[in-house]
């Protein structure tokens, strides 16, 4: 067994989908909307073949509170990144763009990790 994708609604589709493109290289693998339910989605992949992909989703009745970094559920999506080199590139622009970063570097079993904040959802990076 393995992921087959994890699921993410968000506020804005297309920053969302940029924000996975610019950081992260993912692209596009398939779109999926239901025009008669106002529900659109974007299935962004990596460039292996057996990655996990991400679903971003969006629909104007999604609700949008403020969560709560200790909440119970999802928690984060880690990904992990080619090389340390990439993984200070990846961190240097999100600095650069003004997003939130949660910890860095934060260091378990090992290895670093820095979270990024993105519509109030964790983006680990580790590499």
């Amino acid at each position: 067994m393995e992921i087959k994708n994890v699921g993410m609604f968000v506020k804005d589709l297309e920053a969302a989908k940029k924000f996975f493109e610019d950081y992260f290289g993912m692209t596009v693998h398939c779109v999926y909307n239901e025009e008669e339910n106002n529900f659109y989605s974007y299935i962004m992949k990596f460039d292996s073949p057996t990655s996990a992909k991400i679903e971003l989703m969006t629909k104007p009745e999604i609700v949008d509170d403020k969560k709560d970094k200790n909440r119970t559920g999802y928690c984060h999506i880690c990904i992990k990144v080619d090389s340390r080199e990439k993984l200070d590139e990846i961190i240097a622009k999100v600095h650069e763009d003004g997003y939130e970063v949660l910890y860095e570097p934060a260091t378990v079993g090992g290895k670093e990790i820095r979270a990024v904040m993105f519509e109030d959802n964790v983006i680990e990076v580790t590499a």
